[in-house]
């Protein structure tokens, strides 16, 4: 029986585990937290395709019609701009804690075995294989390792740099949020935008959200730019308050967090290892949402696990694992990263001009949730309507060159993809896993490039 390690509770490793140990695998779950500390106290949405996918079933009283987004830009004129959503949208609206039980359960019920309370240092490597953890409860070795310890893994944090996996990100690749629910005012009445985004241009970067329930307000306030400070987080609740009368005295929550806002891993993969969730970057880099992405990822790994008869799980045999995510929603979220990585350079005039001009449109907006939907959208544009944009925007010229840049970089990604190839080669996968890496590096260098000698000219 092959003996496999899920380093860290994370959501699409538990996928996999209940997966793998229906299969008959011996599976075995290493959580620093106990059981009953895993999760959030807050509901969260999660797209309900993310669910059905990943192979799993939602009770009824879970569905809930997808409710479009408002955007708006605080400080102007501009009028909100109402996401399109589709009428058979539906997403999944669950308690993070509710979440774990329903993926836990079935965990169990395999033959998943749990270690709670048990905190994972780092992998253990013979030559150039990872074979197992060192733990709060000493070493443990397996036939391959799941990481699924979240963005600051230490497990992928230790591996050697010949391995490929990038070790970690900084920068604009996290975003700092807080997150927290307010009591409805129900004197105010019903809200005419349930679901209302601001976004942040210039020095802080960021977003907030005020998304209106039955009985509650859960608000979020995120940058990509600098940590949170009190200040930031007093202010800008003070402007979602003064924006929405509807929130009301403070419940619960003020959980301040990192979570990953790039396209995920170069390389996912290697001897005896497989990166999953946030330790992969799994996430919609606008937002940072990454629970249907990891889910779905779990299934696609237990089954490349299962399909190696051999029971190497070697580079060769998990490869599989990263085509397919890319194929199904890694490359999709590369092309959002495309735009989220010039958010950080945009001021609030630059912004403005993209919505004034129809730049920005309601279904680029509702793809923006959707990969398949905004891969399609993307690549149907291409760079020469991105070009003729560019012409119109004439009055605005550092618009003009976001435009171009950015159909520049959708142009590199697309064959970027095109040369992912399904079998793994050693010198092939490299020059690939450089040149995409290179890609991510270079688009935000020429960002700040561009801005800079923008600033510069003015």
């Amino acid at each position: 029986m092959k003996k496999i390690i899920v380093a860290g509770a994370g959501h699409g490793g538990l996928v996999a585990a209940a997966y793998l140990a229906k299969e008959g695998f011996d599976i075995t779950v290493f959580e620093k937290k106990q059981e009953n500390e895993l999760g959030y106290d807050q509901f969260d949405s999660v797209h309900l395709d993310g669910f059905e996918l990943a192979g799993l079933r939602v009770p009824e009283e879970y569905k809930v019609k997808r409710t479009g987004i408002t955007f708006v830009i605080p400080g102007t004129d501009i009028p909100p701009v109402n996401q399109g959503v589709s009428d058979d949208r539906y997403n999944v609206e669950i308690d993070r804690k509710a979440l774990y039980r329903y993926l836990i359960a079935p965990a169990k019920e395999a033959g998943v075995n749990f270690r709670f309370g048990c905190e994972v240092f780092s992998p253990i490597i013979f030559g150039s294989r990872v074979c197992g953890i060192k733990t709060s409860d000493g070493d443990f070795y397996a036939d391959m390792v799941i990481d699924a310890c979240g963005l600051y893994s230490p497990v992928r944090s230790a591996l050697p740099e010949a391995f490929g996996v990038q070790n970690s990100i900084t920068g604009t690749d996290i975003m700092r949020t807080y997150r927290a629910f307010y009591k409805r005012n129900a004197e105010t009445g019903e809200s005419e935008h349930k679901y209302v985004v601001s976004l942040l241009p210039g020095e802080f970067c960021g977003i907030m959200w005020a998304i209106t329930k039955d009985t509650e307000v859960d608000i979020l306030i995120a940058s990509m730019t600098r940590p949170l400070s009190d200040e930031d987080i007093a202010e800008k609740t003070e402007m979602l308050k003064n924006a929405n009368p509807v929130i009301g005295e403070f419940i619960r929550g003020g959980r301040v967090a990192d979570i990953p806002v790039r396209a995920p891993l170069g390389m996912l993969v290697a001897d005896g290892y497989a990166a999953i969730g946030d330790a992969a970057f799994m996430t919609v880099p606008l937002k940072g949402s990454g629970v249907g992405y990891s889910m779905r990822a779990g299934k696609i790994l237990a089954e490349t696990v299962i399909a190696d008869e051999n029971g190497f799980y070697t580079r060769e045999t998990l490869w599989k694992y990263q085509t397919q995510y890319y194929d199904q929603m890694g490359f999709g979220a590369t092309l959002i990263a495309v735009i989220k990585n010039e958010l950080p350079f945009l001021a609030q005039d630059d912004l403005e001009y993209f919505f004034r001009e129809n730049i920005i449109t309601p279904d680029l907006l509702e793809s923006f949730g959707n990969e398949a939907k905004f891969s399609k959208i993307i690549s149907s544009i291409g760079l020469k309507e991105l070009r003729e944009k560019a012409r119109k925007v004439v009055g605005h010229p550092y618009v003009r060159s976001v435009l171009l840049r950015t159909g520049k970089n959708i142009t590199r990604a697309v064959v970027l993809r095109q040369s992912l190839k399904d079998k793994y080669e050693t010198k092939s996968a490299a020059k690939w896993i450089a040149s995409y890496n290179g890609f991510l590096e270079g688009m935000l260098r020429e960002a700040q490039d561009e801005k800079e000698t923008a600033e510069i000219d003015n």
